[in-house]
């Protein structure tokens, strides 16, 4: 079975834990292949935190067609970059809108699908005070809608991301990440 690609964007001022930590449990689960997607021209990005980190590729450069999912980390200014970008609204929207392929996200993220319209009927959670009007909240740290998953805030990066790999792969592969994650025998 070939593993999936999830693209992780990146805008300046993302939420540092919220991206690199997902991309880290997907590396640990060998099913997912997350890739690093700077939304400019640049592979540079710099996180809320001031950290650069270095991009696999830019959003101009990849082939959607070839990805499985989105990955929408928060971080304030990240999240308004984001909103800001014409390409990530189609981007959103086209993953959101064919049923092979799929949109997750965290903290201020979900504001985005709220924007887009992509909410309507869904449940979700999101980061205190970025929710909207459109679709039922939460306030839970997961929540899990079908196959939308979103989290509450950078504290719930990783059950955001188990629940991710949970969705696909299932308990055991959850199971086998967090052996080394959380030191479990």
């Amino acid at each position: 079975m070939q593993s999936m690609i999830a693209y992780i964007f990146l805008a300046e001022g993302f939420e540092t834990v919220e991206a690199l930590a997902t991309y880290d449990i997907f590396k640990r689960s060998h099913e997912i292949d997350p890739i690093l997607v700077s939304i400019s021209s640049s592979k540079q990005v710099l996180s809320s935190q001031g950290i650069l980190v270095q991009a696999d590729t830019t959003l101009s450069e990849i082939d959607l067609d070839k990805g499985d999912m989105i990955i929408l980390p928060g971080g304030k200014k990240g999240v308004e970059n984001l909103k800001d970008s014409a390409e990530v609204a189609r981007a959103v929207l086209l993953y959101y809108d064919l049923p092979e392929k799929e949109v997750h996200a965290i903290c201020a993220a979900p504001s985005i699908l709220q924007e887009l319209g992509c909410l309507y009927r869904r449940t979700y959670t999101c980061f205190p005070g970025f929710e909207g009007e459109m679709g039922t909240y939460t306030g839970e740290g997961v929540t899990v809608d079908g196959n939308l998953i979103t989290g509450k805030s950078m504290a719930y990066t990783i059950p955001f991301a188990l629940a991710i790999v949970k969705a696909h792969f299932g308990q055991e592969c959850v199971d086998r990440i967090e052996v080394g994650a959380y030191g479990k025998a």
